[in-house]
């Protein structure tokens, strides 16, 4: 047993240093209830003492916007304690990232936290692994059940529903139209924000109406043209919400419209591409959380054993921003 001095014992319990004298050498004149309490935190101590094995290293694999993957490369330099080995898979194919997310499954002692699309493939991939043992936490978008064995992120129909709040707000009780767009609807996280977002505006402000979506898989070119042809379509559009990454794209197709002043513009994360629209007025609001706390609560997940995972889910707060109250971590 590992090496405990007396006076310790005495402050944990607060009894006398001869009560645990007698119950180290096992005397009589100790009532059982307190010999059970000095011998449960002796042996608890003794735990406390033992070296820990070092906790494995952490693969984190984000298929993320530019701007977010950078904010997260920076919150990832704050856990220096830890190994975390960054995939960055921005703008890879979906058979490049089943491609890293089946090598990364190979060891199953080595947690993995990340960011994909929700297809067939990759949630047979973690399931397979999970049963192995290996530790999978999803990050910002949501898996299967089967796939995680935790989600860490915002509430995302949440976020659409407070988008949805916003619109309805700043454009009065009369007949509108309004767009939407995301990355692609294999993302649970744009999946449940446009849920959010079209379910909110059907109860609260039945006059707004969602009249059209575009899918431009988080990328500026893709999104430009996307929603070129949705402004096209419908001229009379009075906000969008972008639940996804493309935003300077987005920002192009407006201004070459000559809408930049008229369209009312919602977005997600404030990084180092959104806060600069965000101050030339080309963006409204964004919806935004603080990257570190995303990182830190997956890391704790990831390192958690069983006995401690608790809920299958850990929301992080979100907050609303504008170009008046720009948060720290994105300045």
């Amino acid at each position: 047993m590992a090496r405990i001095s007396i006076s310790a014992v005495v402050r944990e319990c607060g009894v006398s240093r001869a009560t645990v004298d007698r119950v180290i050498h096992n005397r009589q004149g100790v009532h059982p209830r307190t010999k059970a309490q000095v011998e449960l935190a002796m042996a608890r101590m003794a735990a406390d003492l033992v070296p820990k094995p070092p906790l494995p290293p952490i693969d984190v694999a984000l298929r993320l916007d530019r701007g977010m993957m950078d904010e997260m490369f920076v919150a990832a330099k704050k856990f220096d304690d830890r190994k975390l080995a960054i995939h960055d898979l921005h703008q890879m194919d979906d058979l490049t990232v089943l491609g890293i997310v089946k090598s990364l499954c190979q060891d199953a002692t080595r947690p993995l936290i990340l960011t994909v699309k929700n297809t067939s493939q990759i949630v047979m991939e973690l399931a397979k692994a999970r049963r192995r043992g290996k530790k999978v936490i999803a990050l910002i978008s949501d898996l299967a059940a089967e796939a995680r064995d935790a989600f860490v992120g915002i509430d995302n129909r949440a976020a659409g529903e407070t988008t949805a709040f916003l619109v309805g707000r700043m454009l009065g009780d009369r007949p509108t139209t309004v767009g939407f767009v995301l990355g692609d609807h294999a993302y649970r996280c744009h999946e449940d924000r446009e849920i959010g977002f079209r379910s909110a505006l059907r109860t609260h402000f039945p006059k707004v109406v969602l009249a059209a979506e575009a899918i431009g898989q988080d990328n500026a070119t893709a999104t430009c043209a996307e929603v070129r042809k949705m402004l096209r379509a419908h001229p009379g559009i009075g906000a969008i919400y972008c639940a996804a990454g493309g935003l300077a794209g987005l920002t192009k197709a407006i201004e070459e419209a000559n809408r930049t002043r008229d369209i009312m513009v919602v977005v997600h994360e404030a990084n180092d591409i959104t806060i600069p629209l965000l101050r030339n007025r080309q963006l409204d609001f964004l919806i935004s959380q603080d990257p570190g706390a995303l990182l830190a609560a997956a890391i704790r997940r990831a390192d958690a054993d069983s006995s401690e995972a608790g809920q299958s889910q850990e929301l992080v707060d979100f907050y609303v921003h504008t170009v008046f109250n720009i948060p720290a971590y994105a300045r």
